[in-house]
């Protein structure tokens, strides 16, 4: 149930924007399909309805299994290094430039 709904949230995109849609995007829809079951999550406990929420969590639990394995921050900070020293930055003035460097490469 939760691959067929995640299926059909790529699909509806892909249908109403008349695109084929690339693996960005894709990781989009399923960080945009987690963040909602955390949002009902929220709303659930909230209500006192812990029946309704740990099957929310659940299937956050099995989308997130799609998302690539995120960073630590040992290699956070050296990817930050290596970028900094490549682009001779040495103020703070020089932090757009090493910002738009690291983007492509965390994301």
């Amino acid at each position: 149930t939760v691959l067929r709904s995640l299926q059909a949230a790529i699909k509806q995109i892909e249908v109403d924007e008349r695109i084929e849609l690339g693996d960005a995007q894709v990781l989009a829809i399923i960080e945009k399909q987690i963040k909602q079951r955390k949002e009902s999550i929220k709303a659930f406990e909230g209500a006192g309805r812990d029946d309704l929420a740990s099957k929310e969590q659940a299937e956050a639990e099995i989308i997130s299994q799609f998302l690539p394995e995120a960073m630590t921050e040992e290699e956070l900070d050296s990817i930050i290094e290596q970028t900094i020293a490549a682009q001779e930055a040495t103020s703070m003035k020089d932090m757009g430039k090493v910002m738009n460097s690291l983007r492509p490469i965390i994301a």
